[in-house]
């Protein structure tokens, strides 16, 4: 069984205070924004974490046998999505009397693999005089957003230094099978915190601040192998969603926070269970936990990258052939000024 180490909150000059504070010490939980706007520090979030130093640990740590595994899914999946998205649409062209082909793409990043950036999602933020008010993060306003001249907080910054560090992957399909666990991705079930963490022991994984967190549900297994397409398209045209995820709770939030984390990521399509809970249950006799909706600390409130769809079946076969749930990251964010989300372009490296 591992032990969890936590370096969180050492010291670093290259990085604000204020990212390094204890989760019940931090002056507003749900608005960490040290950045001025427009600056780099504003841009990366909590990707600061990821300092020179702390990249070039991990790879001199983590990359041993020079296997890699691709974490993106087919770009054509979800062949058909909810929330109105538009499925992806590949053409081919010919130019030059049909010497050499071009390729024309059409698709929402947010069908397939993707990073959430932070202008994807926002917080409410009401004021007296507009009481539904909301921001996303830095105050960035929705109005900001639309305005195409307006480049606050966009995908510009994580691509100039792309997302690489360390990269650990918490199986929770594995946890699962061996314990009779039968659930749908397709539903709220859901992932407490204590069994990430028995996870974790079972992997003999050791944290470290500027980890990028991977959670494995299952989604990417269930959609490829045991939906049928009228399956697909109930999910896709029904009004009411379910996916599942972690759970969404403070202790939740904290852990993320004072574990260090710079993102998390997973195969889930929301990454926690949605739609959010009012409350989750604990053991008979103990009263029910608080629930939260993540979306709105991770990214408008912490900066936090979400990755969302990613394809983690590779990476837990080749996991499970090196005995080891660690590995470099080396993730390139579409260089897109003012861009809101982007395909991970994603390779785990051990």
């Amino acid at each position: 069984m591992g032990s969890l180490q936590n370096e969180a909150h050492d010291e670093d000059p290259q990085v604000h205070p204020l990212h390094l504070t204890p989760y019940d010490a931090l002056p507003n939980k749900k608005q960490v924004w040290p950045g001025e706007p427009n600056t780099r520090e504003e841009g990366l979030g909590r990707l600061v974490l990821l300092t020179p130093d702390v990249v070039a640990s991990a790879a001199a740590t983590s990359i041993r046998s020079g296997r890699r595994v691709n974490l993106g899914w087919e770009l054509n999946k979800l062949e058909i999505a909810n929330f109105g998205r538009v499925p992806c649409r590949h053409e081919i062209v010919g130019i030059l009397g049909g010497a050499a082909f071009d390729d024309v793409y059409t698709f929402n990043p947010q069908q397939s693999s993707q990073w959430d950036g932070l202008r994807h999602f926002s917080q409410p933020a009401p004021t007296e005089s507009e009481p539904e008010r909301r921001v996303f993060y830095g105050g960035v306003t929705s109005q900001e957003i639309m305005d195409l001249t307006n480049h606050r907080i966009g995908l510009q910054y994580w691509a100039k230094e792309g997302i690489c560090g360390r990269g650990v992957l918490l199986d929770y399909v594995s946890y699962a099978e061996k314990r009779g666990i039968d659930y749908s991705t397709f539903s709220d079930h859901s992932v407490p915190l204590s069994v990430l963490l028995e996870i974790a022991q079972e992997e003999n994984v050791t944290f470290k601040r500027g980890d990028i967190l991977f959670v494995r549900m299952g989604v990417t297994k269930e959609w490829d192998t045991r939906m049928t397409s009228e399956d697909k398209n109930a999910y896709a045209t029904t009004k009411t969603p379910r996916h599942a995820g972690v759970e969404g709770t403070e202790e939740m939030l904290r852990w993320l926070w004072d574990t260090g984390f710079s993102a998390v990521a997973g195969d889930a399509i929301s990454f926690e269970v949605y739609p959010a809970k009012k409350s989750y249950p604990r053991g008979e006799g103990e009263p029910e936990v608080e629930g939260v909706f993540m979306h709105e600390y991770l990214l408008a409130g912490w900066g936090m990258p979400i990755g969302e769809l990613f394809d983690l079946e590779a990476l837990s076969a080749m996991c499970i052939k090196e005995q080891r749930w660690e590995f470099f990251v080396a993730s390139a964010p579409f260089n897109m000024p003012g861009g809101v989300s982007s395909p991970p372009n994603c390779i785990a490296i051990f």
